[in-house]
């Protein structure tokens, strides 16, 4: 396509996202907004043209045919609402928005316009493939999800270990289970400081009965490197429990493990039979690779072509009102009597 593609925010996951376009069109013309001169000097020698780049949207957003927000999360809205008076299909990073009125007005503004929320991993082929054998019963009836997103990486001020690590596996339980979020309990650790918490457990019910936890942290180091994150060491896995086996995702490894089992209940215990256990490898996924897939994505939905990755809906509106209930506990622990 000749049309071009506008980047508002050109910090390390801008420039990323610079690539997916490149990859999923060769040729494709990017222009660049972003205030700070490091970032927009990062953009010229990235190729970008000079008059292709500036320190705010509105010089280039008439020749966009979409913009593509990837500014900190509290830029979303404003550089939203320039888009969609503009005219201007959008897609938005996540956290797309921070309260759940935010979420609404968004709805109103886009209308007909095409708006896809960045929840990336739903692209992931063993998203994908997952889903598929979750719809076949290849693990029988879904019960439980457990995830995981921890390890040595640096903690980002704008926007929390919720924000910017849970969100992506908060919408993949939404997104593999089928359906809402309908309760949450937070416990935050705080072992490093009193002031910071630095390892959180969340535990949500979603529709349908289907329990879930979730853990985010810093404090223990990951098997592998990051591939969003150089330099980090992380686990980023999900895991999803059936009454007939388990679907166990690594995004860090790029594999997913199909586990069968038999449970067979004997008056007050269950007999546990192992089955066969399968393992699938994706090869060739990047932050890149993953982008370019969404990103095509929006351009067929932006022809009327099919849905966009991640609506509004889902990835603002329920994320919205699932960060705003996710207030911490901290409950004491129960006393044993006789302990020293």
């Amino acid at each position: 396509m000749g049309d071009a593609v506008l980047i508002c925010g050109f910090g390390a996951f801008g420039r990323l996202h610079a690539d997916g376009w490149r990859l999923a069109e060769p040729g494709l013309r990017l222009m660049v907004s972003d205030p700070d001169a490091g970032a927009r000097a990062a953009a010229l020698s990235m190729g970008i043209a000079q008059g292709d780049v500036a320190a705010t949207p509105e010089p280039l957003i008439e020749r966009a045919a979409l913009v593509d927000i990837v500014a900190p999360p509290a830029q979303h809205m404003p550089l939203a609402r320039i888009a969609l008076a503009a005219g201007k299909p959008v897609l938005i990073e996540k956290p797309a928005v921070e309260t759940v009125a935010e979420a609404d007005e968004l709805a109103r503004l886009a209308g007909d316009l095409p708006v896809q929320i960045g929840h990336v991993l739903r692209a992931h082929p063993l998203v994908a493939r997952a889903r598929a054998l979750l719809a076949e019963g290849a693990i029988g009836r879904l019960l439980r999800l457990e995830g995981e997103s921890a390890g040595w990486k640096r903690m980002r001020a704008d926007s929390g270990l919720i924000a910017n690590d849970g969100v992506h596996l908060l919408d993949l339980m939404r997104h593999c289970a089928g359906g809402a979020i309908t309760g949450v309990d937070l416990h935050e650790v705080r072992a490093l400081s009193p002031d910071i918490a630095d390892d959180l457990r969340i535990t949500l019910s979603l529709a349908g009965g289907i329990s879930a936890t979730l853990r985010l942290g810093i404090l223990v180091a990951g098997a592998r490197e990051d591939g969003f994150m150089p330099g980090a060491l992380t686990e980023k896995r999900l895991t999803l429990i059936g009454d007939a086996g388990n679907l166990a995702l690594d995004f860090n490894a790029g594999t997913l493990r199909h586990a069968r089992v038999n449970y067979a209940r004997q008056g007050d215990v269950f007999a546990v039979t192992p089955g066969a256990v399968v393992q699938e490898m994706a090869i060739g996924i990047t932050p890149a690779t993953l982008l370019a897939r969404s990103f095509a994505m929006f351009r067929a939905a932006m022809a009327g072509r099919g849905p966009v990755l991640c609506n509004i809906a889902e990835g603002a509106r329920e994320m919205a009102r699932v960060m705003q209930a996710l207030t911490p506990t901290q409950r004491p622990l129960r006393p044993i009597e006789g302990a020293a």
